[in-house]
């Protein structure tokens, strides 16, 4: 009596494994990593891992799926920035490549790509108080690492700032004004226009001020 006992128990939990098994394959074996939420916290962005495939999927505050992007052939997903008006964001792919992703479009643009460098690349993204630019650092110049990304020309700029005199980059809090500390200061101030950015060098203040035209 008590080994059939036993064995009613062993049948009952090899039927409970089996259901949450079952139940895992209905959801489509999804897994979720690297949440992040936007500047409103009106929006979540996730990668989501089902049946093998990556995804980034967006959803709103009550967890209602707003849009899912099939990113192929992706081993490493992470570093999710969101732009401040919530209507883009960035993430880097295996650690090589930086991708802008239009929200409303639903569709993924390829802003920078390294596959020869060793060692990971942290391309620091970060955007603009207005959403408009996103700056990052680019492993494809030695000598002039950062760039600034305009949405409304769809290209990248580099900043004429030679890399080894950056100490820090950072957006302006209130202003649309990128910010470069340096380790070199100019006696007087100069400004120089390049393409669709004014770049101002502060006078004994070790600080490069990149304005970007609206």
């Amino acid at each position: 009596m008590m080994n059939c006992t036993i064995k009613v128990l062993i049948v009952i939990q090899l039927m409970l494994f089996h259901l949450l098994v079952n139940a895992q394959n209905i959801n489509g074996l999804a897994s979720q990593s690297n949440e992040t939420w936007s500047f409103s916290k009106e929006l979540r962005a996730t990668f989501v891992k089902k049946q093998n495939l990556n995804y980034l999927v967006i959803s709103n505050s009550e967890g209602r799926i707003l849009t899912e992007h099939l990113i192929p052939r992706a081993k490493l997903l992470a570093n999710i920035t969101w732009a401040s008006n919530d209507q883009y964001l960035t993430f880097t792919e295996n650690n090589r490549s930086l991708w802008l992703f239009n929200i409303a479009d639903n569709s993924a643009t390829l802003i920078e790509q390294n596959f020869q460098s060793k060692e990971p690349l942290n391309f620091n993204a970060q955007w603009s108080p207005n959403g408009q630019w996103m700056q990052y650092l680019s492993n494809n110049n030695s000598r002039y690492p950062a760039k600034m990304y305009s949405l409304k020309r769809k290209r990248a700029y580099l900043v004429p700032v030679a890399s080894d005199v950056i100490v820090d980059i950072a957006w302006h809090d209130n202003k649309n004004e990128l910010v470069i500390n340096t380790d070199q200061s100019t006696k007087e101030q100069t400004e120089m226009s390049l393409y669709d950015i004014k770049m101002t060098l502060q006078p004994e203040a070790q600080i490069v001020q990149v304005i970007p035209f609206d």
